[in-house]
């Protein structure tokens, strides 16, 4: 798009000079003087009055307007001069219209200025513009946040300048100018994120060099990432698609994977018993994904095209309408009943799937009408005498121990056994250490995508996932996860967040002494480095900035900098 704006012409005449004699006749005129008269044979001895308007003979010193004969209005001042003792008018003429085209022309080229930040505002990249001798002209919001620098230290210092007091101790504006061509460079900002930075010069139609402008980009969580990667072979990712909502279907049955044999395993079977109707018992801990395993069944059967899958968790429906919210009610069943009946979710599952979740809570009353709506594969309303048939499959779940139930008269034999056809138990997060990162890292991208974030957990963050016991299983860690994108003020996700969370959740752990347990093992220089980066981690923590927490170290700023590379702090 061409933003050039075409200004006026300046070598237009706007101001004129005229004399006359003290009859107003004209005496002498410079060459400009045509422009506001429109008249190019205009002669002397000619009348100023007839030229132009509302003259003001006795009126000296001061502008005022006039008009020439054509209604063109300009500005007008007068003073008496002597010339070879004669007594002269010297007339000023001046073209106010001119000023006002350029003050339009400067308040538009203001405007667009501004609109040209915003939108450079809203890049997620970062953007610094120089001029060619290396002063700060302009950098964006995002470039403040990743580098953690204020634009008050920025803007109006050279880049030489900055580079000696090391606050951009690799400026890669500064390296464009010194070579005059592009140039791309990793920056560790002292107080921000680690950075891919390429600049380029720009030059003008005569090729002379006018500006650089460096787009910075934050590389800091694929680092991180990578070396993730180097050292734990099972960071591959896992539940690639449908986190948000169990609800979904899904459209591809091998969408879910897992480095733990049992869950793969169990996913394996879950898939065969997708292709028959047999009633399914899923067991598990909470939180371990038992209606996931439920919803990704259902989407891989038959099932997924004649219905939908209705979800009742028995637990949460008072026990006096769990009955009618079942099989529903006719009209005049009860106070309070709406005209014309309500259709149950037994009879809203049509040929899809009914999912009873927290089997173990169903009210003891009730489970012998279920029981027998299973064995008949009909029901009646609440009020009704009409039996009406569904043909739903049955996929139950608890993650109490029914067969404890059944001995203590709590749950009914007949239902335990009849539900009881093919038993799914999924295991506990802490029995599938291998899926544990991969699954924190998936949850790690969802969240950082929804909420427009770009963090990254560190590696004793991850040490430490791997020691917690994580009792509310995927569920406790989907939105742990979630509350560390959301409260972390950094991009990089520290241990120290994560045990300060579960200590706010009430979960009394020892994370120290347990890692510690696990670095018995490692060599004594192994272990000082682990002791050293400590050490560091604490005072950067305590520390505002990096000559303070060098001060406290008794280490030079150079050699803070180079250990925070060293440990990716």
């Amino acid at each position: 798009m061409d933003t050039r704006i075409t200004l006026p012409n300046l070598e237009l005449a706007y101001f004129s000079y005229v004399i006359t004699d003290d009859k107003y006749n004209i005496q002498e005129y410079d060459k400009n003087f045509h422009h506001f008269v429109n008249d190019e044979g205009c002669s002397k001895n000619k009348k100023l009055s007839i030229l132009f308007n509302n003259l003001r003979y006795e009126y000296f010193g001061e502008f005022y307007m006039v008009e020439n004969e054509e209604g063109s209005q300009y500005y007008i001042m007068q003073r008496k001069i002597k010339i070879n003792n004669s007594e002269m008018y010297l007339f000023f003429l001046s073209d106010y219209s001119l000023y006002e085209e350029l003050e339009y022309q400067i308040e538009y080229l203001n405007r667009q200025r501004y609109i040209n930040n915003e939108m450079l505002n809203k890049l997620e990249d970062g953007i610094y513009i120089t001029d060619e001798k290396g002063k700060t002209l302009f950098v964006n919001d995002a470039f403040v946040n990743l580098s953690g620098l204020r634009r008050e230290e920025l803007i109006g210092e050279t880049v030489y300048g900055l580079r000696k007091d090391e606050i951009l101790p690799n400026s890669c504006c500064a390296r464009v100018i010194e070579t005059q061509g592009p140039v791309s460079t990793i920056n560790n900002y002292y107080q921000g994120q680690k950075c891919l930075v390429s600049g380029s010069p720009i030059y003008d139609e005569k090729g002379d060099l006018k500006r650089t402008i460096a787009v910075i980009r934050d590389v800091s969580e694929l680092d991180m990432l990578m070396k993730s990667l180097t050292k734990e072979e099972t960071l591959s990712l896992t539940f690639k698609k449908k986190l948000d909502s169990v609800g979904d279907k899904f459209d591809n049955e091998d969408a879910v994977f897992s480095n733990n044999r049992a869950v793969a395993s169990l996913y394996k079977k879950a898939k065969r018993l997708a292709k028959v109707d047999s009633t399914i018992l899923i067991l598990g801990e909470t939180g371990v994904g038992k209606d996931f395993l439920a919803t990704y069944i259902h989407g891989i059967s038959n099932r997924n095209k004649k219905g939908n899958i209705i979800k009742i968790n028995c637990g949460a429906i008072p026990e006096h309408l769990i009955e009618s919210e079942l099989f529903g009610y006719e009209e005049g069943a009860f106070t309070g009943a709406q005209r014309g009946g309500k259709k149950g979710l037994f009879e809203e599952a049509g040929g899809g799937t009914i999912f009873l979740d927290e089997i173990g809570d169903m009210p003891y009353t009730l489970q012998v009408k279920l029981l027998n709506a299973l064995n008949d594969r009909k029901f009646y309303r609440i009020g009704g005498s009409k039996a009406i048939g569904f043909n739903a499959r049955i996929i139950a779940a608890t993650n109490a121990d029914l067969k404890t139930l059944v001995d203590e008269k709590k749950f009914r034999a007949d239902l335990y056994y009849r539900l009881n056809v093919v038993t799914l138990r999924i295991p506990a997060l802490r029995e599938r250490q291998e899926d544990l990162l991969p699954l924190a890292q998936t949850f790690l991208e969802y969240y950082n995508n929804k909420h427009r974030r770009n963090c990254f957990f560190s590696p004793e963050c991850m040490e430490n996932f791997l020691v917690y016991t994580w009792p509310g299983n995927i569920r406790e860690l989907k939105n742990i996860v979630e509350r560390l994108v959301l409260i972390s003020d950094d991009s990089c996700i520290e241990a120290k967040l994560f045990r300060d969370q579960l200590s706010q959740d009430g979960q009394e752990i020892d994370i120290s002494s347990k890692i510690m347990s696990n670095n018995e093992n490692l060599s004594l220089k192994q272990q000082l480095e682990l002791h050293e980066k400590a050490i560091i981690e604490s005072a950067l923590e305590t520390k505002k900035t990096l000559k303070e927490a060098a001060k406290k170290l008794g280490i030079d700023i150079s050699t803070l900098v180079r250990k925070k590379q060293k440990y990716n702090i």
